[in-house]
């Protein structure tokens, strides 16, 4: 019987420095772990973030910058979105009120040429020609043929637009037009060859 505690007094004593050893290579590989950690935030700020150079600074020091970087971070991001939330709201409002100026000025113009199915204004602002024209939405306007007569009178279209009105479409183009150009015509010449395509009346204005 005593034989049997002394064999079970030895066998605990031999255990614990074994598990006692243990405690030390746990922390050394939590701390190798937590600095390979540091090392990676540390990596993915900006260098100029850093106040001093990062191989001066502390370990306690890098994760408060690190954590400085990615708070004014998030703060850029949410204001950026907020931008972006009011930008697509502005457009939204052009694109409403384009809309209604469609419905308002042009619907004007669609009566006095008499509901034609097509119906072209030719609109000189100087460097710039504006072509707008009315169409039925059941008539087949090739648009990239209007395009091609306007590259081809020397013009270079910057913009293109179209909104709907009942059954209707009006579709405006921007030109830019370098009047020191051999090729730069006037917007009557413009307005007769986009007629000969589309087949509507030309109505230009100054």
């Amino acid at each position: 019987m005593l034989s049997y505690y002394n064999t079970s007094i030895m066998k605990r004593s031999y255990e614990n420095p074994s598990s006692s050893s243990k405690h030390p290579q746990q922390r050394n590989s939590s701390r190798s772990q937590f600095n390979q950690l540091c090392s990676n935030l540390t990596s993915i700020i900006p260098p100029q973030h850093f106040h001093n150079s990062v191989d001066m600074l502390s370990q306690a020091d890098k994760i408060e910058q690190a954590t400085s970087y990615v708070v004014n971070l998030r703060e850029r991001i949410e204001n950026l979105n907020k931008r972006k939330e009011q930008l697509m709201v502005n457009q939204e409002g052009t694109s409403s009120s384009n809309t209604e100026n469609f419905s308002c000025n042009d619907t004007t113009m669609m009566t006095n040429s008499g509901l034609l199915p097509t119906s072209i204004e030719v609109k000189d602002l100087g460097s710039v020609i504006e072509v707008q024209l009315v169409v039925q939405q059941d008539r087949d306007i090739k648009l990239h043929e209007v395009i091609r007569v306007l590259e081809e009178e020397g013009a270079e279209v910057v913009n293109a637009t179209f909104s709907t009105h009942g059954n209707y479409v009006l579709h405006t183009l921007h030109a830019r037009v370098n009047r020191q150009c051999e090729g730069g015509q006037p917007p009557s010449s413009t307005g007769k060859r986009v007629d000969v395509i589309t087949g509507g009346p030309v109505q230009e204005e100054p």
